[in-house]
């Protein structure tokens, strides 16, 4: 071989080496968040990048919620494709699909702006208001199986429901975890009163319920989860998260 060819086959490598450093590798499914931040700074423009890295931290992540952010729930989290980037969540312990948006718009925001991403202090606040949903969703399905046990068919037994009045009409509501504690106001909340005429349990024992003939409602204009009631009906109760006396 002649040292004219071997010199060239040497530039034609170096050429092609340093071609594959300069160009990096294209992200399709991230497998983590470096990848999920790597990602969209491949495909966003500087424009766009700007406009983002620009904003508050708060806004700009409420911002993409409903573009980008749809778009990264419904193409790398939610249905039926690869889930090495929601098991890496997962083994953070995040596992709700918002919860995964924000944080990797967070890191992205951060990235940009060359911030310390701090990935264990942006999880910690998720991770705690889940565990407190779920000892509180415990302790709801706990109250609920120990109502189910006190009373039986045939009972007489008192609701008492809080009662939504924002939509410019009466609709008695449940409230959800983790706020679920609330004071009975006479003069807007609703009493029911009735009897018992069936009590069942549907799939998993603590998902209980009372089938109730209504005898008196405290205002009869209130509807119950929305749906109209009236004295002599039969309704059907979830006992979790109702109150009963």
């Amino acid at each position: 071989m002649t040292f004219r060819i071997l010199k060239f086959i040497t530039f034609i490598f170096i050429i092609t080496l340093t071609s594959c450093k300069s160009q990096p590798v294209k992200i399709t499914l991230p497998k983590n968040l470096n990848e999920a931040i790597l990602y969209f700074q491949q495909t966003w423009t500087k424009q766009q990048l700007d406009s983002f890295k620009m904003k508050d931290e708060r806004a700009a992540v409420a911002d993409v919620h409903f573009g980008a952010g749809m778009w990264l729930r419904n193409n790398w989290v939610r249905g039926d494709r690869d889930t090495t980037f929601t098991n890496y969540f997962h083994s953070l312990g995040i596992f709700a699909p918002d919860d995964i948006c924000s944080i990797v718009f967070t890191s992205l925001h951060r990235t940009l702006n060359k911030k310390a991403i701090d990935l264990n202090k942006q999880i910690e606040p998720y991770k705690k208001y889940w565990k407190e949903i779920s000892d509180c969703d415990t302790k709801k399905k706990e109250a609920a199986v120990s109502i189910y046990n006190k009373f039986k068919a045939g009972d007489n037994i008192s609701i008492f429901m809080p009662v939504d009045v924002s939509a410019n009409y009466r609709n008695a509501v449940l409230y959800n975890c983790p706020t679920i504690e609330w004071t009975f106001n006479p003069k807007k909340d609703l009493l029911i009163k009735g009897k018992i005429v069936n009590k069942y349990f549907i799939n998993d024992a603590a998902n209980v319920f009372f089938t109730v003939k209504i005898e008196s409602l405290s205002n009869s204009k209130t509807e119950i989860l929305m749906t109209p009631v009236k004295v002599g009906d039969k309704k059907d109760f979830s006992l979790d998260g109702l109150r009963v006396e």
